[in-house]
């Protein structure tokens, strides 16, 4: 009998990267966690990569990377998860176009703690903008 913290499946993007990743990332995204689940049922455990053709490596990258460091806070996720995630937005010297970026990336994979998380975030920077012009500066870099 297997257990699910040692297993890993394998992720596509639509750029054609593959992400081998730990199983619990996995289970957290909807549509693959279906899958994984269906497979199980039929005691079918296959090595297929799994296809994610909505999101691209940068962008799976950037979610694993914040799972990974939030994975273990559980009930303060809201707080911390929020602190990690502008956290990493800085270390990647990304912009709001990016945030929206991953905010699409997030409603596909069904990921509502990120969904949650990252929405917030940028309700929280449109409310900063006083009028539409700037609103356009800031997400469009027109």
């Amino acid at each position: 009998m297997s257990t699910y913290s040692s297993e890993a499946i394998q992720l596509q993007t639509n750029d054609g990267v593959i992400h081998t990743v730990d199983i619990r990332f996995a289970l957290q995204i909807c549509p693959v966690r279906n899958i994984i689940m269906q497979e199980r049922q039929k005691n079918l455990y296959t090595d297929d990569v799994i296809p994610l053709p909505r999101v691209d490596a940068k962008n799976l990258r950037f979610i694993i990377k914040w799972w990974t460091s939030v994975q273990d806070l559980e009930e303060n996720l809201p707080r911390m998860g929020k602190g990690k995630l502008i956290q990493l937005l800085t270390e990647e010297n990304a912009n709001h176009q990016f945030l929206l970026q991953i905010i699409l990336a997030a409603n596909y994979l069904q990921m509502d703690n990120f969904l949650l998380i990252t929405t917030n975030l940028l309700a929280e920077a449109l409310n900063e903008c006083k009028c539409v012009e700037e609103i356009r500066k800031k997400f469009l870099g027109n």
